[in-house]
């Protein structure tokens, strides 16, 4: 992003182990939130040390590591929205990819993960309230993506992003206003291309009176199930278990199965 980049003074600390040790309890605390254990603690301490530290090495700041998080970013979310928007054309693509790496939505995101109260950043940027900026955070969550990428890998970086950021999760609507979003076509796009084979949808239960029946669905590969779920249909319930599929390969935010369940099906 390229935020706001004051001269260097003495750094506020927040009680950081500057040397990345584990007994920091607060760099801990934000790999639990994180979800991630780092190999190489130095890694997220870098991210988290704004260039207006005095002391602090200009390389040894976050910038290099926002530098290659940008990167990241934007490729595990093109990728994600191609694979999950299949019926999206280019300009789709570039819209929906625009919203969820902007400076608000990188900020946001940082801000749910509380990133502020872990930077350290030079005392005259910490008395006017600089480490709440917009452009400090959307900078502090591309270094820290960075720092998850070379610590743990490309997968890692998508898995963050996808949870934090939800690209693409605005659902499509149909004329009636209800949504419209086809699991089952972004599961089965999604195997064909990396499985080379289609998922297999079986009804594994029937509840309640023949009027009001309820079914749950499995959705299987290679005869193992991969995701289950219901409905008042087995339309709603294949859409259904293809959404819980999704969820769990990481490639839809949890809150995606509930919209599924209670969702208008598709074909």
């Amino acid at each position: 992003m390229g935020g706001l980049k004051p001269g260097r003074d003495a750094c506020d600390e927040r009680g950081h182990a500057a040397d990345g040790a584990r007994s920091d309890d607060k760099t801990a605390r934000l790999e639990k939130l994180l979800d991630i254990h780092f190999k190489d603690l130095r890694l997220l301490v870098q991210a988290l040390t704004h260039s207006s530290c005095e002391g602090v090495d200009p390389l040894a700041s976050n910038e290099r590591l926002e530098f290659l998080g940008d990167a990241v970013l934007k490729l595990v979310t093109a990728w994600h929205l191609y694979v999950t928007h299949p019926g999206a054309s280019e300009g789709e693509l570039s819209d929906m990819l625009g919203r969820a790496v902007s400076e608000r939505s990188l900020a946001e995101a940082a801000d749910r993960l509380g990133i502020a109260d872990f930077l350290r950043v030079g005392r005259s940027l910490e008395a006017t309230g600089g480490r709440r900026l917009p452009s400090v955070l959307a900078d502090a969550f591309e270094a820290v993506l960075g720092a998850v990428f070379l610590d743990q890998g490309l997968e890692a970086a998508r898995r963050l992003v996808v949870r934090e950021l939800r690209p693409g999760s605005e659902p499509d609507r149909g004329a009636n206003g209800r949504e419209t979003r086809n699991y089952k076509a972004i599961l089965q796009e999604f195997f064909q291309k990396r499985e080379k084979s289609i998922p297999e949808y079986e009804v594994v239960r029937e509840e309640g009176p023949d009027h009001d029946k309820t079914f749950t669905v499995e959705v299987r590969l290679g005869g193992g199930p991969v995701g289950r779920g219901s409905g008042k249909t087995k339309k709603m319930a294949e859409q259904a278990a293809a959404a819980d599929a999704l969820v769990r390969m990481g490639m839809l935010p949890a809150a995606e199965n509930a919209r599924a369940e209670g969702g208008e099906a598709c074909d």
